[in-house]
Formats: structure tokens, C-alpha cells, sequence
């Protein structure tokens, strides 16, 4: 009896898992495809449910906008090591550097908006938004330590604040969506503009 109740309980936990995984999946791919007006009723749809049980899984909206953000950010790290970090002549630093950043703007061209556009009302995600800037801003202390140990204290900051602005989501963002430049524009006018800061 006790391994019969057991699993009856294990397979409700399976499939209360499988469903907030299928809402959460259903709601990124919507927000990747493009989709502006996401209501409930389309999420559901989406995942194959109905729109009551979304909240029968997530405490309310914020719950699931967390959720998503959560899984973006998850797959952010996999590819937010820069190549051959910090060795290699200053080119080849440049262009590692600069790659890593389009890899991680590529994949979230979509999700990124969105998840600015959660901040606004979700501590919980402007708090991981905040802190995906500073480690990003880490890297670039770390990766070009050497061209920033031959400059002055104020020049290093000077240089720092420079590439990490050039280099922001945000900036990636009006380039390609504004200005409507291809990658390979924008990773010569960084190339460019990086090398010149640390000069």
C-alpha cells in the first residue's frame, strides 16, 4: 500500500513538473517568435493546457515571468565564457571578447525585452538583470587585464565604463534593430572603438 500511495504522489509531482515546464516553454517560445499581445488564453494554448491551470502551477504572473527568465538566464551561462579568455595578442582578445557578446545578444534578442520589461515590477528579476551586468562587466576587467595594467587608475575606469556601454544589450539592440546594421558592422565598428579605448 505505502508504494502504491508513493508513486500515485510521485507521478502528480512528475506531472505538476511537466506542466509549469510546458507553460514556461510555451511562453518563451511566444515571446521568441515575436509575439506582443501574450494573454493567458495563449499561453495555454500553447502548452496544451487550459488557461485556468496556469495559475493551479504559478502563484501569479510575476511567479511565471520568473520562471521564464530563470530558464533564459540558465542558458545564458552556458555560452557566457569568453574563448581563450584573457590570452592571445589584443586582437584576438578583441575578437573573442566581441564574439561571446553577439553569441549571448543572438540568443537573447527576444527574451532579453522581455525580461527589462518584467524588472519593472519583478525585484526578483531586476536583481538577476543587475547582476548578469556586473559579472559581464567583470569579464572585461579580467580579459584585458593586461592592456588595462598600462594605463592610470582614471584611465582604466574611463576604459572599462567605455567597452561596457559599447557592449550592452541594449547597444547590440539599436544597432541591429534602429540602425538596422549587420553583425559584421557591428562587431567592426567595436572592434574598432574597443581597441581605441584601451589605447
Amino acid at each position: 500500500m505505502t508504494n502504491i500511495s508513493t508513486s500515485g504522489i510521485d507521478g502528480r509531482s512528475l506531472r505538476r513538473e511537466r506542466n509549469r515546464q510546458d507553460i514556461v516553454d510555451a511562453l518563451l517560445e511566444l515571446i521568441e517568435n515575436g509575439e506582443t499581445e501574450i494573454t493567458a488564453a495563449l499561453i495555454a494554448n500553447k502548452a496544451g493546457l487550459s488557461e485556468r491551470s496556469i495559475f493551479r502551477y504559478f502563484d501569479d504572473v510575476s511567479d511565471l515571468h520568473r520562471s521564464v527568465c530563470d530558464q533564459a538566464f540558465s542558458k545564458e551561462i552556458a555560452i557566457a565564457l569568453i574563448d581563450d579568455a584573457g590570452t592571445g595578442s589584443l586582437d584576438t582578445k578583441i575578437e573573442n571578447f566581441i564574439n561571446q557578446r553577439v553569441r549571448i545578444y543572438t540568443m537573447n534578442e527576444k527574451i532579453a525585452p522581455a525580461a527589462r520589461s518584467f524588472a519593472f515590477k519583478n525585484p526578483i528579476i531586476k536583481n538577476q538583470i543587475v547582476r548578469g551586468r556586473k559579472l559581464l562587466r567583470i569579464q572585461i576587467i579580467k580579459h584585458f587585464e593586461e592592456e588595462l595594467s598600462a594605463l592610470d587608475k582614471q584611465q582604466q575606469q574611463a576604459a572599462v565604463a567605455i567597452i561596457d556601454s559599447l557592449t550592452t544589450f541594449e547597444t547590440y539592440d539599436m544597432m541591429r534593430s534602429d540602425q538596422k546594421m549587420s553583425v559584421h558592422t557591428i562587431k567592426s565598428i567595436l572592434t574598432e572603438s574597443i581597441r581605441k579605448a584601451l589605447q
